[in-house]
């Protein structure tokens, strides 16, 4: 049978992915599930906002604060599942989706307590999501011009987040409102050290198979400094 040469032959060539390429596609996949995880949130809270007289209030008249101590064990258990699974696919996304819905369903509930307990509610909220923006895009910005290795910073965080997680809970157990608001300050400095030490090591890594880890950190840091932010400007009210 007769065979056209080889310059007649129709060959498709396969050209490697470049590293450069491969990282590229990896920080859009991070963010893209960053984005998720903030739509997501978006509906937890608007549902905190839909349930609050039919659900929400009469829960918390009967259990008063245990319904928030619920609300936050359910968000810790969330966390560390997600965490556990956030290169199995596709429970990496059901876990994900869980934590951030959890999430935004706390987060849209205190920021009700501030708009009905603060006369300017409204404008502290907003002022707090500005400053995370802010925060975020800043310290973003400051890793991928700068592309230095903040890797240093990793023994700070972990001491400051020791600090402002378990101190957190220590004040609002014994009611200790001047320490709640410095280990709100903490948690502010130590998840901005966090996303700075995030953004580095994304832009550092070659192991690509876990951007929904890498969305997990930063969604957990901006949670928590807008939480913080909000508690901070809120003061003693």
């Amino acid at each position: 049978m007769y065979q056209p040469p080889p310059s007649q032959q129709d060959f498709t060539f396969q050209q490697p992915i470049s590293l450069q390429e491969r990282r590229v596609a990896f920080l859009r996949s991070v963010y893209l599930w960053l984005m998720g995880g903030f739509g997501v949130a978006a509906l937890g809270a608007y549902a905190s906002y839909a349930t609050l007289e039919t659900f929400t209030a009469p829960l918390m008249n009967k259990m008063g604060g245990g319904f928030m101590w619920l609300l936050f064990g359910a968000q810790m258990g969330a966390i560390f599942f997600a965490q556990a699974v956030s290169r199995k696919k596709p429970l990496n996304l059901l876990a994900y989706s869980l934590f951030t819905l959890i999430s935004g369903y706390v987060a849209g509930l205190i920021c009700l307590m501030y708009v009905h307990a603060i006369p300017n509610g409204w404008n502290i909220l907003l002022t707090a999501a500005g400053l995370t923006a802010l925060d975020f895009l800043l310290l973003s910005a400051i890793a991928f011009v700068s592309k230095k290795d903040f890797s240093f910073l990793r023994n700070f965080i972990i001491v400051g987040v020791g600090i402002f997680f378990f101190g957190g809970i220590i004040a609002a157990i014994f009611h200790l409102e001047l320490m709640s608001l410095a280990f709100a300050a903490v948690a502010v400095i130590a998840c901005s050290a966090k996303i700075l030490y995030d953004t580095s090591n994304m832009l550092r890594t070659d192991d690509f198979s876990d951007p929904a880890g890498f969305a997990l950190s930063l969604f957990v840091s901006l949670y928590n400094i807008f939480i913080s932010l909000l508690r901070i400007m809120g003061g003693r009210r």
